[in-house]
């Protein structure tokens, strides 16, 4: 079950253009859960979701789960049918694929941007999960593999300064994700286990060319599309 939300919500009312756009604080936190559900696969691809049971789970109105699904169903990891369904998003081998070429695309750029300006203080963070991602593959654990590779090379896109890279990332590196746990047995752990260790090394020296090497570690993971 879905932790309740706690905390106190801002009631301050205010209207001004910042924060009509932006997404409530309450919002985000209905969303990052429900999101964590299905990375750890309480939520299961395919399983349908009611608004009204996750409002009750969380301890929130029927609004903010709402405007969380829709969060979700921007990126792809929510689909729905009108009058019908709302459920976690059965991602196919195909869409797959596509959103790991375009997740390459976009973090080569992010590792032009960062490469050179990482805090060394990072390395011991990103070995930390390294180690990690190492232990799960040994457990065959691929819920947690999957967890520790994201959070992996989500440390680097953390330290992009331009918010519209990052956005771009999130867009598809859920798809990638998500679509990864129905293919555990073709998932390349050596190729990914290589690509953490040259990414390591890349940051410790702030070396790009053995962070494209990384990369190209990456491009020659094949998924298979039947």
């Amino acid at each position: 079950m879905i932790a309740a939300v706690t905390g106190v919500i801002d009631q301050s009312g205010e209207t001004d253009e910042a924060s009509r756009l932006a997404p409530s604080p309450l919002v985000t936190t209905v969303f990052e859960k429900i999101l964590a559900a299905v990375h750890t696969g309480e939520l299961l691809p395919g399983q349908r979701i009611s608004d009204a049971e996750l409002a009750q789970q969380l301890g929130v109105s029927r609004t903010p789960v709402r405007e969380a699904l829709l969060r979700l169903r921007e990126i792809g990891v929510v689909e729905a049918s009108a009058n019908r369904f709302t459920r976690v998003a059965d991602v196919t081998p195909i869409q797959t694929t596509q959103a790991f070429i375009v997740w390459l695309a976009l973090y080569e750029a992010l590792l032009d941007e960062v490469i050179s300006t990482v805090p060394g203080a990072l390395v011991a963070t990103l070995q930390a999960d390294n180690a990690w991602f190492l232990t799960s593959a040994r457990a065959m654990d691929f819920q947690a593999v999957a967890t520790a590779n994201f959070m992996f090379f989500q440390r680097l896109q953390l330290q992009s300064q331009n918010p519209a890279l990052q956005h771009a990332i999130t867009s598809v590196v859920h798809i990638v994700r998500l679509g990864s746990l129905h293919l555990s047995a073709y998932v390349d752990l050596a190729a990914l286990a290589t690509a953490q260790e040259l990414l390591i090394g890349a940051v410790r020296n702030r070396d790009l060319a053995s962070a494209h090497a990384a990369l190209a570690t990456l491009r020659r993971i094949e998924i298979p599309l039947d």
